[in-house]
């Protein structure tokens, strides 16, 4: 018990009159609901110029699995993710996008150009991609079968001491 006294923190009391108070908001942040009920949260993003990026997140995860269905959550961000049609639509823009499922959240992230060389925006493909990925997904079975076997397979590279070890 005494050589772990040494790893107690001593905190630093909270100055009177800030312990009920919550952090400031940014001032360049908009908040708002959509109809459906979505939260949003709009920050205008200086750099890198003439770039934006649009995620989504999903309050989903590992967590909500039964113990017959675990991994099903990243299977779904998988299978979602990478046969949306209209993701596809986004390689060669100078797009850029990804998706991670953890224990509480899935989440699908686009970085794009603000506008093509042709002029064609980029926000409306972009949001119309995360929409389909999140809210109008396709369960193709040649998809989910090529999912299914990707998913096992970095299950078994994440298996392993040497990774873990890496990791660490």
């Amino acid at each position: 018990w005494k050589s772990s006294e040494r790893c107690l923190i001593n905190w630093v009391p909270v100055p009177e009159g800030l312990a009920g108070q919550g952090l400031p908001s940014h001032p360049g942040v908009k908040r708002g609901v959509l109809p459906n009920g979505m939260r949003y949260v709009i920050l205008k993003n200086a750099m890198p110029p003439q770039r934006f990026e649009a995620h989504i997140e999903l309050h989903v995860g590992s967590i909500d699995e039964e113990p017959h269905e675990q991994g099903i959550a990243h299977m779904m961000e998988h299978v979602c993710f990478l046969g949306s049609r209209k993701r596809e639509r986004l390689i060669g823009t100078g797009s850029r996008s990804n998706a991670l499922t953890d224990f509480q959240h899935t989440i699908y992230h686009i970085h794009a150009p603000v506008k093509l060389e042709d002029g064609r925006g980029m926000f409306l493909p972009a949001l119309e991609a995360l929409h389909e990925i999140a809210f109008a997904p396709e369960m193709l079975p040649h998809r989910i079968e090529k999912e299914r076997k990707a998913v096992l397979a970095e299950m078994q590279q994440v298996n392993d001491m040497e990774y873990r070890i890496e990791t660490w």
